[in-house]
């Protein structure tokens, strides 16, 4: 490591080692000018290939000057420091002066600067494989190091080149977008951005004038001094791609300019999103043809100075809302020149409109629900405590009967008391059980299916079958019912609820007739009728909304039953009722009404 000191005796000063020295002094320069200007997208590209080519220019001026070949190698390791990394940021500017963001993404950048870097490794470690140089030595005529490359070399200069040319060409194409006054700034660029590769040209392939002398590090104190001009006389980074980047590009919004003619004439990123991507380039095309089902809109667009209104339209699979705002464009003279249409993405204040409206229908309904539970418990609270109250205190007063006379009464008397025991327990489990039905069918949530009816009416004979015999009830049936969507469990709780109460409160001897009837609307009514007494106005409505039980000196209930049913139909999208004319003999007419099955279509 003795010849990185100040001794001169190992190097040879000439005007080409002075030379290189001022154009790294050049590189460091401009680097700190530019420093000022870091803030601005792509300038710290630039600061990098601006670091890398003084790291270049001034390891090549010390390798160029060495008169030993340990130190010319040692130098020229560390001259690709320079070499490699110089490419990649030259490349990485382009892209950000040219506004192609979409590939400075992070995991991108990372991605090429670790590929890079095996190439900065590779002459470090040549000893040990001979790949990036076979071999070396100094040319007594020039002092220049002769070097006979390997492959890693080559592959390292394609890869270099590839950065070069892509990069250049990114700047060229600029040449074709900006307006005319940014085209002597990109032309200056464009200029500047060759000079590298030429002189690394030259130098690599033995056409230079000075045969072992490196242009490309020289190459760029003249690049250097171009984009220096560019910057203080052309203010090279206030070109549109930084501005536009800055006004339009990065906002998120879509916006598109018209000419007078509605004809593109500029847009950003968002808006190429919302159109076909087999329109390709937009630039000149007429809005209308990238939108053939937005006419009207147009028309209105263009009839007023300022025109604002919401759109939607299918995004990426998804519906989007857009608050679409057009404003006229004049010139200094006044003169209409354009229009500017902004297009805000609204989408996520429409949803969550549409979230709050259906959470307060949702909640209007819960509402609704629980009022209804309360009007039903406090209904409850007065029908069925006082039965519950009766049955419990029969419960009590039975047992006290059992436990003072169980020394003093017959086996017969005994078994009478526990009778009335047993009694009173089945109806205070039969309220329980009615009451657990209840508040599942209000929180269980079913998948509705078809149903076969008759099977269903049957099922609840077999439950009432002691009923039926005790009362000797006559049930006539037709042959068939149609088939409906519902839920047979539920179902089969409706027609025990329905048949037992025609049971009750039908004539001495039940006669029960249950029918069907198709509507127009591709709905099925059921229907059950006794031959009892009959209802009034007012007792009809007390049924269904109240815990009430008529005719208490007939019939056994708590209430419950109707309650059931109602709740269970209109959680099946079905509604019930109850008909009757209040004549003796004719009794009620009880029915529900609940969806048909519907039949596949044939295609």
């Amino acid at each position: 490591m003795q010849n990185l000191g100040p001794n001169f005796d190992t190097y040879l000063v000439s005007p080409l080692f002075i030379l290189l020295l001022i154009g790294a002094c050049l590189g460091i320069s401009t680097f700190f000018f530019l420093l000022r200007l870091r803030k601005t997208p792509g300038v710290n590209y630039w600061l990098g290939w601006q670091v890398a080519a003084t790291i270049w220019a001034f390891t090549y001026a010390f390798e160029y000057a060495a008169t030993d070949l340990e130190t010319k190698i040692m130098w020229s390791k560390f001259s690709y420091f320079g070499i490699v990394y110089g490419p990649v940021s030259f490349l990485l500017f382009s892209l950000a002066f040219s506004s192609k963001f979409k590939y400075l993404q992070r995991k991108y950048i990372i991605a090429i600067f670790a590929f890079a870097t095996l190439f900065v490794i590779s002459p470090f470690t040549n000893d040990f494989h001979h790949l990036h140089w076979k071999s070396y030595s100094i040319n007594p005529e020039t002092n220049a190091t002769d070097y006979v490359y390997g492959p890693l070399f080559w592959i390292m200069d394609f890869f270099a080149y590839v950065a070069l040319i892509i990069g250049i060409v990114n700047i060229f194409m600029l040449y074709f977008r900006l307006s005319e006054y940014y085209k002597s700034q990109v032309t200056i660029l464009f200029i500047s951005s060759l000079l590298p590769p030429i002189g690394n040209l030259i130098y690599v392939f033995h056409i230079n004038p000075l045969p072992g002398f490196d242009w490309t590090p020289f190459s760029f104190l003249i690049t250097g001094i171009l984009i220096a001009i560019n910057i203080s006389q052309f203010k090279m980074f206030d070109l549109v791609p930084f501005a536009r980047n800055k006004l339009i590009d990065l906002i998120p919004d879509a916006i598109v300019i018209l000419d007078n003619s509605m004809r593109i004439a500029d847009y950003n990123a968002t808006f190429k999103g919302l159109t076909n991507p087999d329109h390709g380039e937009l630039i000149g095309k007429r809005i209308e043809k990238l939108f053939p089902h937005r006419e009207q809109l147009i028309r209105e667009i263009t009839n007023h100075d300022v025109y604002q209104t919401v759109v939607s339209r299918e995004y990426e699979g998804k519906m989007r809302y857009f608050d679409s705002q057009s404003i006229t464009l004049y010139d200094q003279h006044k003169l209409n020149i354009g229009r500017l249409i902004v297009l805000k993405d609204i989408t996520l204040r429409i949803n969550a409109d549409v979230e709050i409206k259906e959470a307060n229908v949702r909640l209007t309904r819960e509402i609704q629900e629980k009022e209804k539970l309360i009007g039903d418990l406090d209904a409850f609270s007065h029908t069925v405590a006082h039965d519950l109250k009766s049955v419990l205190s029969a419960i009590v007063t039975a047992s006290g009967l059992i436990k003072w006379g169980i020394d003093n009464m017959s086996k017969s008397e005994l078994l009478e008391v526990n009778d009335l025991i047993s009694q009173s327990a089945t109806k205070t489990m039969y309220i329980t059980k009615e009451l657990l039905t209840l508040a599942s069918v209000r929180q269980q949530e079913i998948v509705m299916v078809p149903v076969n009816m008759l099977n269903t009416i049957r099922e609840s004979m077999v439950r009432l079958a002691d009923l039926i015999r005790d009362k000797g009830a006559e049930i006539l049936l037709p042959e068939s019912f149609p088939e409906v969507m519902g839920y047979e469990s539920w179902l089969e709780e409706v027609w025990a609820n329905y048949i037992s109460n025609a049971i009750k409160y039908g004539g001495v001897t039940p006669v029960i007739r249950i029918g069907t009837e198709i509507l127009s609307d591709n709905r099925i009514r059921f229907w059950i009728n006794d031959n009892g007494k009959g209802l009034s106005e007012e007792e009809i409505a007390l049924l269904f909304n109240k815990f009430t039980r008529l005719d208490t000196l007939r019939a056994e209930g708590h209430g419950l039953g109707l309650s059931i049913v109602k709740r269970i139909i209109e959680k099946l999208n079905g509604e019930v009722g109850v008909e009757s004319k209040n004549i003796p003999g004719e009794g009620c007419t009880f029915y529900f009404i609940l969806p048909a099955v519907v039949a596949p279509e044939k295609l």
